[in-house]
C-alpha cells in the first residue's frame, strides 16, 4: 500500500506562478475584446472625414454648448445603433486555468522515484544520489527523526521519493531544478512513515498505524517430507514454523524424533487488513505433535504478572533450562562418546559433545539463558563460544564461521538467540557445529540430559490456566483451516519471516 501524498501543500512559489499565468491570459483576452469593439460596425453619418476631424479639433467654448449638442444627438432618429457583437473566445475560468498549465512547457512536474537503501548506505546518501539539495535533505531528515529512529533503517528498505522536476528553458529532457516534495516507506506491515513538504518549504513527518482484525486458524497434517515443508503445505508460515520449533524443541529431538506419518496440529493467529487480506501472523495458542511415544501437547498461557509461556495440559512448563538442540535443520553426524576414532588424528579418543552437520552460515542458537564466558579463537576448536547457565551448567559451541553481533565475553544471551554461524574453522573436516554441555565441570550427553523445567505455576494460577486451556480447546475445535494461499502480504517486522 503506497503512502498517500495527495495531502501535500502547494508552495508559495507555485501559487505565485499560477496567479501570474492567469493574469497574463486575462490581459490578452481584454486586448482582444477592446480591438474587436473598436473595429466593429461603427454608427454612420453624413459628415465627411474632414468634417469629423474639424469637429474633433474645434475647442469647446463651455459645457452648456456640449450638453445642448448631446441632447440633440440623443433625440435624432437618424443615428444608427451598432448590431450585437459576438466574440469567438472561451471565457470559462476553469478552462482558462487548465490551458495555462497544460500549455506551460516549463512548469514543474512531481514524479515518484523508488530507491533502495544499500549496504552501508544512509538516507542522506540516498537523497544525495537522487539529486536532492543537501539543505532540503537535511530538513527532511530532521523532520523524519521526530517519528522514526534512522539507526533502525535496514539495508534493502524501499524508500519512495516524491520529486518535483523543472525542465530547462529550451524544453529539453534535462532537469534544471530538483525539489523534494516528500518521501514515504513502510518499516513493517503495521506502520507507514510519510514526510511531506509544507507551504513554507519546511517538512512535516507523520507515522500512521494500520488496524487489523484478529482471527484464529488451524493447520493440521502429517509428516511426509519434513515438519517445515508439511506445515507450510497445511497453511502455516515461516514465522509460525519457527515458533513451533521453539515450542516443541524442549520435548522433541528434531534430528532423530521426526518420522514420516507423525501428526501435527497448530492453532495460531492471523491479522486481517481492511481489504480482507492476511497482513501477518501472530502467536501460536496451541501445538500438538503425535510421534513416537505419548503425544506432546502445549497451551499458551500468560500469568497474572505478564509472563508468557507454554504448558502441558496439566500445567507443567514446556520450557527447559536448555534446548535439546541449538540448531534447526541440521543432521546429527556424530554422537557423544567416551571412545571415538578421530576423523583427522586417526586414533580413538573421547568425544565430549555432539556434532551437527549443516551448511556454512546456518544460525546457531544459545541453548539457554546465560552469560558468555568467551567468544574467540580457541585452538583446535576454531571460533568458539562458551556460555555459563544456571544450576552449574555450561554450553560450548565450536568450529564457528563467525560470531553474531554483540556476542563477546560478558554478554548476556537469551534462550534461542542467535549467537554464531556454522563453519569449519579449527580442526574440522567440513562445516558442522560441535556442541558440548558441562554440568559442574563434567561433560554430559546433551541428548539424554534430564533438564530442570521452567517456571511452575502457583496454586492460584492453576485455575486460571485450566480455564484458558478449555477456552483454547473450544476455539481449536471451531477454527477454520488455514490455507497456503492466504500468505501474508508483507514479511513480519524484525525477522523477515512471514
Amino acid at each position: 500500500m503506497d503512502a498517500d501524498m495527495s495531502g501535500f501543500d502547494v508552495s508559495r512559489a507555485d501559487t505565485h506562478r499560477t496567479r501570474g499565468l492567469v493574469a497574463a491570459a486575462s490581459l490578452t483576452l481584454s486586448a482582444v475584446l477592446l480591438i474587436a469593439l473598436m473595429t466593429s460596425n461603427e454608427p454612420q453619418s453624413d459628415a465627411s472625414p474632414i468634417d469629423r476631424q474639424t469637429a474633433i479639433d474645434t475647442p469647446v467654448a463651455d459645457n452648456s454648448q456640449l450638453l445642448t449638442e448631446a441632447s440633440q444627438i440623443a433625440s435624432s432618429q437618424d443615428v444608427l445603433q451598432p448590431p450585437p457583437m459576438t466574440l469567438a473566445v472561451a471565457l470559462d475560468p476553469v478552462e482558462l486555468n487548465y490551458s495555462a498549465f497544460t500549455d506551460c512547457v516549463n512548469c514543474a512536474t512531481t514524479i515518484q522515484v523508488e530507491r533502495v537503501v544499500p549496504s552501508g548506505g544512509t538516507l542522506a546518501g540516498l537523497l544525495d544520489d537522487a539529486g536532492i539539495d543537501r539543505v532540503e535533505a537535511a530538513r527532511a531528515i530532521s523532520a523524519l527523526s521526530t517519528v522514526y529512529d534512522l539507526r533502525r533503517l535496514p539495508v534493502g528498505e524501499r524508500i519512495r521519493l516524491y520529486v518535483e522536476t523543472t525542465p530547462d528553458a529550451e524544453g529539453g529532457d534535462e532537469a534544471s531544478a530538483v525539489r523534494l516534495n516528500g518521501l514515504s516507506f513502510r518499516p513493517d506491515v503495521e506502520r507507514s512513515i510519510t514526510v511531506a513538504r509544507t507551504w513554507d518549504d519546511n517538512y512535516r513527518a507523520r507515522e500512521t498505524h494500520a488496524t487489523f482484525e484478529r482471527e484464529l486458524v488451524r493447520a493440521t497434517g502429517e509428516i511426509n517430507t519434513s515438519l517445515y515443508v508439511d506445515a507450510l503445505n497445511a497453511g502455516a508460515t515461516d514465522r509460525v514454523v519457527v515458533e513451533l520449533a521453539g515450542v516443541l524443541g524442549y520435548a522433541i529431538d528434531f534430528q532423530r524424533s521426526i518420522q514420516p506419518g507423525d501428526g501435527f496440529d497448530i492453532l495460531f493467529e492471523r491479522m486481517i487488513d481492511d481489504e480482507g487480506d492476511v497482513a501477518r501472523t501472530g502467536d501460536i495458542l496451541y501445538a500438538r505433535y503425535a510421534g513416537r511415544g505419548e503425544p506432546k501437547e502445549f497451551f499458551r498461557f500468560e500469568t497474572p504478572d505478564g509472563i508468557v509461556g507454554y504448558y502441558t495440559a496439566d500445567g507443567a512448563s514446556a520450557q527447559r533450562l536448555l534446548m535439546l538442540t541449538p540448531i534447526n535443520g541440521a543432521r546429527l553426524s556424530s554422537h557423544f562418546s567416551r571412545a571415538r576414532r578421530h576423523p583427522i588424528l586417526g586414533y580413538t579418543r573421547r568425544h565430549n559433545g555432539t556434532d551437527f552437520a549443516a551448511p556454512t552460515g546456518t544460525p546457531i542458537m544459545a541453548a539457554g539463558n546465560g552469560v558468555v564466558e568467551r567468544a574467540n579463537r580457541f585452538g583446535s576448536f576454531g571460533n568458539y563460544i562458551r556460555i555459563r547457565h544456571a544450576n552449574g551448567y555450561q554450553t560450548a559451541y565450536a568450529h564457528l564461521n563467525g560470531f553474531a553481533r554483540n556476542i563477546r565475553a560478558g554478554s548476556r544471551v537469551t534462550q534461542g538467540q542467535t549467537i554464531g554461524y556454522v563453519g569449519t574453522t579449527g580442526r574440522s573436516t567440513g562445516p558442522h557445529l560441535h556442541y558440548e554441555v558441562h554440568h559442574n565441570g563434567n561433560p554430559v550427553n546433551p541428548m539424554t540430559l534430564d533438564l530442570p523445567t521452567g517456571r511452575q505455576l502457583a496454586d492460584n494460577e492453576i485455575a486460571l490456566f485450566e480455564a484458558e486451556r478449555d477456552r483454547i480447546l473450544a476455539i481449536r475445535d471451531a477454527a477454520p483451516p488455514a490455507s497456503r494461499g492466504d500468505a501474508p502480504l508483507m514479511a513480519d517486522a524484525g525477522n523477515g519471516a512471514q
